[in-house]
């Protein structure tokens, strides 16, 4: 009986000492493991502001350069990256809704405006850009806009 005594005692310790070794391993493991979230966050939220950081010195640094548009009585102020074509910056003023225009491309030749705004191709008379108060000598698909330029358009 004594030694049976002995065995449940010493099996009741050894239960007893791997339940408290099993709870400091789940403390232990919860613990990194809070630890790692932390973590994991805290190198999110650094990535965040260096990517903030970045895009804003990013844009700082891109060339952006600035045009006239004038379209009959109305004046409107581009705003494009440095080597952009006249064309290009059409199309995102008109997609962004500031102006409207339409024409047609020639294969070989380029895209010929003949609307845009309230002038109209009609009745003898087309559509002429002007860059800086001088005919432009190229169409708009293949003329690249410089900074301050003033494009406009004019029926003749």
């Amino acid at each position: 009986m004594n030694d049976t005594f002995c065995s449940n005692v010493e099996r009741r310790y050894f239960f007893m000492t791997k339940l408290k070794l099993n709870r400091k391993i789940y403390i232990i493991f919860l613990s990194v493991l809070i630890l790692f979230v932390f973590f994991i966050i805290f190198i999110s939220n650094k990535e965040n502001k260096t990517l903030d950081s970045s895009t804003s010195l990013y844009s700082k640094n891109i060339n952006t350069e600035s045009a006239i548009l004038k379209i009959g009585d109305t004046t409107t102020n581009l705003s494009f990256p440095a080597n952009t074509l006249l064309y290009d910056t059409l199309i995102k003023e008109k997609t962004a809704g500031k102006i409207v225009f339409s024409g047609k491309n020639y294969p070989g030749l380029g895209f010929f405006v003949t609307d845009i705004g309230t002038l109209h191709t009609g009745n003898g008379k087309n559509l002429l850009y002007y860059i800086n108060g001088k005919e432009a000598t190229v169409g708009v698909s293949s003329y690249t806009l410089k900074n301050k330029d003033i494009i406009e358009w004019k029926l003749k």
